[in-house]
């Protein structure tokens, strides 16, 4: 069945001619020119220039294409709902405006990031907010730091679970092209913005996660060993601290990597696990395959979301 629907994308972004209609652009990179028909919350119909029309999912868009969609009056999208009661109490503040349900793009100090809740979060609850840090690219535009990786917890099923607050910073790439996008300045801000959300929205503070993968993996450590009362728990994949365990020697950490990543080797890994191997938290996963791309697998496995949800800080 997945194998058909990717085939069945592929034809689709790979094979249509150009329209009058709009770019659209898949959350790997691939485009093509359609007309938006309507959305039902899962699934985009769009109409190809010969006037026939094919579907694709919601979740298989660019970040910005899936939030051109929920603002179309035409759309019948429906935001995945965080369980909650009929009076729930809205979500206001400045940042209460950008839980739509949908990747919402902003700014603070001069840091760029992707923020994600259900729109009708209660404000007298408390949530979980996931951290979470993109690898190496060359890319600029905020939205495409949103990995597909980072969608599995925006799964109608995962979100349903564990409804959640998700915030995906933006790296600088003059420090992002040497592969230190995530070290002690970026930290800073990424610290700042965190303690923004957390005095904003109904956050839990006792749930305040860190996941990431490559260059965002050895950020995961770096934040997490300059801030360990703030998270609760950390996920790295394919990508681990490059200095001492430190502060990680007594946090929950479950740490991911491939044997046959070829861009950053195990070595490194297992080394790493060795250090934290007196942490009665630390957890080590190592894969025969999967290569660098392991992180998808990583995330589309729920125990990967239980365990995760799971920790609280002590």
């Amino acid at each position: 069945m997945i194998l058909r629907l990717l085939v069945s994308l592929s034809l689709c972004f790979g094979s249509l001619g150009t329209s009058a209609a709009r770019e659209w652009a898949s959350n790997d990179g691939r485009k093509l020119e359609a007309e938006f028909v309507s959305s039902d919350g899962r699934v985009v119909t769009l109409k190809r220039k010969d006037g026939s029309t094919f579907t694709v999912p919601l979740d298989r868009l660019s970040v910005l294409d899936q939030s051109w969609v929920s603002l179309q009056p035409s759309s019948g999208a429906v935001a995945p709902a965080a369980p909650s009661s009929p009076a729930a109490k809205p979500v206001e503040g400045p940042f209460g405006k950008l839980l739509t349900g949908s990747w919402a793009l902003d700014e603070r100090d001069g840091l760029k990031y992707a923020l994600y809740g259900a729109k009708d979060l209660d404000a007298a609850k408390k949530y979980p907010l996931v951290l979470a840090l993109h690898g190496k690219s060359k890319n600029e535009e905020n939205g495409r730091q949103v990995a597909g990786w980072m969608n599995s917890f925006t799964k109608t099923g995962n979100y349903s679970s564990n409804p959640c607050i998700l915030v995906a910073p933006l790296s600088a790439q003059p420090e992002a092209g040497e592969g230190r996008g995530w070290n002690d300045g970026q930290v800073e801000q990424v610290i700042k913005l965190v303690k923004a959300l957390v005095k904003d929205l109904p956050i839990d503070p006792k749930r305040i996660y860190i996941i990431g993968h490559s260059m965002g993996g050895y950020g995961t450590c770096h934040v997490m060993g300059s801030e360990p009362r703030l998270f609760a728990a950390a996920i790295p994949v394919a990508g681990v601290s490059t200095g001492d365990a430190g502060e990680l020697s007594r946090k929950p950490m479950w740490m991911f990597h491939a044997v046959d990543d070829d861009l950053v080797p195990v070595a490194g890994a297992r080394e790493f696990a060795e250090l934290l191997k007196s942490n009665k938290q630390f957890k080590y996963t190592e894969s025969a395959t999967g290569g660098h791309g392991v992180v998808g697998r990583v995330f589309d496995d729920p125990e990967t979301h239980k365990w995760l949800f799971e920790q609280h800080l002590k």
